[in-house]
């Protein structure tokens, strides 16, 4: 109740005697705000699982990029602990081919979720508001907000680990015996 009353003075609505109900706030102009019951709100789960079959084929393999590349930069980052660091480019080069991909393929989902509304809008009259639009703008939304929270764990993850390995690099040598000055058949001869 207290966000209601917080929004509704924020956009300068009136202060009635509707504003003390948690249902609903009337404006000046005599419309009523209400929130939305809980079990009709849209949620994030709600947000995957409505959308259409391409768009959760994008969601769904943004997500799953999101967990692959921080797994591979934990199990990277352990064998780099390890002084395993045989293997370790393959991991770098998939996540720098992440960090680069993952914000396009964002793209290409909000470019999607955003025509099909388009394409929607133009089919409907009259014009649909925005508690009608307001899912498909989520879609497009999060499906940016995944690409480039993908890019920006591989992109981490892809410095973190050429760092550690640029300081095993450097540590290396300094751990291998020293070689000898001269070779041994000239030292005898």
């Amino acid at each position: 109740m207290w966000k209601v009353r917080n929004w509704a003075s924020g956009l300068g609505l009136a202060a009635t005697a509707s504003m003390a109900s948690p249902a609903f706030a009337e404006t000046d102009a005599g419309s009523l705000v209400s929130p939305v019951p809980i079990a009709d709100r849209l949620t994030l789960a709600g947000v995957y699982a409505h959308a259409s079959i391409p768009m959760q084929f994008v969601l769904w393999g943004l997500t799953a990029a999101a967990v692959v590349a921080v797994a591979i930069w934990l199990l990277q980052a352990v064998r780099i602990g390890q002084h395993r660091s045989g293997g370790v480019a393959g991991g770098i080069a998939y996540l720098a081919a992440q960090a680069a991909a993952a914000p396009l393929f964002g793209l290409f989902g909000m470019a999607y979720a955003l025509l099909n509304g388009f394409i929607g809008i133009a089919n409907v009259r009259p014009a649909p508001n925005l508690t009608v639009l307001a899912p498909g703008l989520a879609e497009a939304s999060l499906s940016l907000g995944l690409g480039l929270l993908t890019a920006a764990i591989a992109v981490v993850g892809h410095r973190h680990l050429k760092a550690k390995l640029h300081t095993l690099d450097q540590a290396e040598p300094a751990a291998q015996p020293a070689a000898p000055l001269s070779h041994p058949a000239r030292a005898i001869a």
